[in-house]
């Protein structure tokens, strides 16, 4: 217990110390590239990008470089920043249709050809082309970015769809599994099959998690997750926990010594517990029924975890003790 709390406070003091000026540092280099190609990022945009971006950042990057005792450093940070920008200016490309297919997929295959007049996709092969500077094995990297590239394309099965659940599950692995690949790529980590595997299904829960968080929004939206369309809690709770399984085990194979792992477990552990923690949401909303109310019909308020109470904050930690000790 000891050894938990005391590497989860250092990680929530490193979150309190730097997240708010990673994310400044985000929004100056967005605030950059909208004087470059005169234009504008949506304020929501921007909101995320500058958040999720350091989340990942404390959470995940710094983690894994602990286990070659050394920190993330400028570059790769900075790296990161960029990442995050592009992914947004993907996703909203995606879910706007701001770009037809075609299109799209010539602006991947060779970006430097792309001709354009729209700030977002002008933005969007900057960062684009700067970051393929930045990685250091580029086939490893453009074979990650053409699997994002076709899981996003697929995602569009999700909208207003009758899509089974394994196709679903599928899909949103694949999102999340090389979407956080994608982030390996710009922090110089040993080549190991094994860390990728472990990022890999570090993915997927993360994905899921983020779909388990987003019930509310994505019916809103049309969108078919799994955690929206599942009939029994006791669904979606036997696939998360083999998920996490997965990656446990995937961790457990790393090519690390095993003190520096329990340690990066430790440092993991509140990720899978957010799910967890939302899964619980939906088992009081089950209660003694067999299965689920029609979720559409449930308030909003109901569905949504603010994580700003502490209560919620509190049972994160619980939870991600849970994690560490039970796997």
């Amino acid at each position: 217990m000891f050894k938990f709390g005391y590497h989860i406070i250092l990680l929530i003091l490193k979150a309190a110390f730097t997240l708010k000026k990673s994310g400044q540092e985000t929004i100056t280099i967005m605030k950059a590239l909208e004087h470059q190609h005169q234009g504008k990022f949506d304020s929501s945009a921007i909101k995320k990008a500058a958040r999720f971006q350091g989340v990942q950042q404390v959470f995940i990057n710094d983690a894994f470089v602990q286990l070659i005792n050394r920190n993330t450093n400028t570059f790769e940070r900075t790296s990161n920043k960029l990442y995050f920008i592009l992914t947004g200016l993907y996703d909203d490309i995606i879910d706007q249709q701001i770009l037809d297919e075609k299109s799209l997929n010539q602006l991947f295959e060779d970006p430097s050809l792309a001709k354009t007049d729209l700030f977002e996709t002008k933005v969007l092969v900057d960062v684009h082309l700067s970051l393929l500077k930045r990685v250091q094995n580029i086939a490893d990297y453009t074979s990650t970015l053409a699997n994002i590239h076709q899981a996003q394309k697929d995602s569009l099965q999700q909208i207003n769809s009758t899509i089974n659940k394994d196709a679903l599950l599928d899909i949103t692995l694949r999102k999340g599994g090389y979407s956080l690949l994608m982030c390996r790529q710009y922090i110089d980590l040993p080549s190991s099959k094994e860390l990728d595997i472990c990022w890999y299904h570090l993915g997927g829960i993360i994905q899921i998690t983020n779909d388990l968080f987003d019930i509310y929004k994505d019916l809103q939206e049309g969108i078919k997750t799994i955690p929206n369309s599942v009939k029994n809690v006791n669904e979606i709770q036997k696939v998360y926990e083999q998920l996490v399984n997965n990656f446990i085990i995937s961790l457990q194979h790393l090519p690390f010594e095993k003190r520096k792992i329990d340690v990066l477990k430790i440092k993991l552990s509140p990720i899978p517990a957010f799910g967890y923690l939302a899964i619980h949401n939906l088992i009081k909303l089950q209660d003694q029924h067999k299965e689920l109310p029609n979720l559409t019909t449930v308030p909003r308020k109901s569905l949504i975890i603010d994580m700003e109470k502490t209560a919620n904050r509190i049972k994160l930690i619980q939870e991600a003790y849970h994690v560490y000790k039970a796997n």
